[in-house]
């Protein structure tokens, strides 16, 4: 990489701390401990352990996006895991759906919470379950898989981070085996589950009809950019339908973690579907 790259990647990197509301009040010192990753990251070629939540820890690799960006804001994602911090208590059920490196799965667990975490992809796949090691004490089960509509097989991507995905008509890098939402859960409820699959939540919602109508879950967080259109040739639209068709309503956190009602159109921010479960005092108290 070209010395100008590297000055504005640090550039970037800087920034990006600087106006991140998880270092407020700490900002000097963000910034060195992201400027030391970076230069053992370019140097030496080396990791580094940094905590996540309030008493985990993970390796953050430089140019692994997901763990990255652990180490330069604990949280990364302030507002939705602020929601889940709280919400989760101990022994609630988690489902990480696409769990990359484990950022959210971690997360989780440092808020009790026991967590499925799930992750098709060999090489992120293998250091999900090394920082789940850095952490012997936090109750998590992991499934190399992808989630969809029904069982069986699916083409994706590799070698892309955080955006590899489905090759629908095949021709992908590495096939992975598929199963579905209603397998993997069973009759459990379900605090909450995220769902990060790179443009294809629509088909991880398909494979979840018995859990969305027996409203096992109550709060579901789901990327919502415009990576469907890629992926499924589509916008959120289906995807929306099919849980409003189960009575499910959308929100989107604000930075103190409370509900506000959103549109579904499509977004760079994620958007949580609320279960027709909970009682209205409750969702009042999520609101602030």
């Amino acid at each position: 990489m070209k010395i100008v790259d590297i000055l504005r990647d640090s550039v970037s990197v800087v920034k990006y701390v600087w106006r991140h509301e998880a270092n407020r009040g700490s900002r000097p010192s963000a910034i060195l401990r992201a400027l030391r990753f970076q230069f053992r990251g370019r140097l030496v070629a080396a990791s580094t352990v940094t905590p996540i939540g309030k008493s985990l820890r993970m390796r953050a690799v430089l140019h692994s996006a997901a763990s990255s960006k652990v180490l330069y804001a604990n949280p990364p994602d302030w507002n939705e895991m602020t929601f889940w911090r709280l919400v989760l208590r101990e022994d609630d059920l988690f489902v990480d759906v696409g769990s990359n490196v484990g950022p959210y799965t971690l997360w989780a667990a440092d808020c009790s919470a026991t967590v499925i975490a799930v992750e098709p992809d060999s090489g992120a796949f293998e250091r999900l379950r090394e920082n789940i090691l850095l952490n012997p004490s936090v109750s998590v089960q992991v499934e190399q898989c992808a989630l969809g509509a029904a069982l069986g097989e699916m083409s994706m991507t590799s070698g892309l981070d955080t955006m590899n995905r489905f090759v629908i008509d095949g021709g992908g890098d590495q096939t992975v085996s598929v199963k579905t939402l209603d397998s993997l859960v069973g009759a459990r409820r379900v605090r909450g589950v995220k769902i990060d699959v790179e443009g294809a939540e629509r088909l991880v919602l398909e494979g979840a009809g018995n859990t969305l109508d027996l409203h096992l879950v109550d709060f579901i967080q789901l990327e919502w950019n415009s990576l469907s259109q890629t992926v499924l040739g589509e916008d959120r639209s289906p995807a929306a339908a099919i849980l409003e068709s189960y009575g499910y309503s959308f929100f989107r956190p604000d930075v103190k973690g409370h509900l506000r009602p959103a549109t579904t159109e499509t977004s760079t921010k994620d958007i949580f579907a609320v279960s027709p479960r909970l009682k209205e005092a409750h969702l009042s108290a999520l609101r602030g």
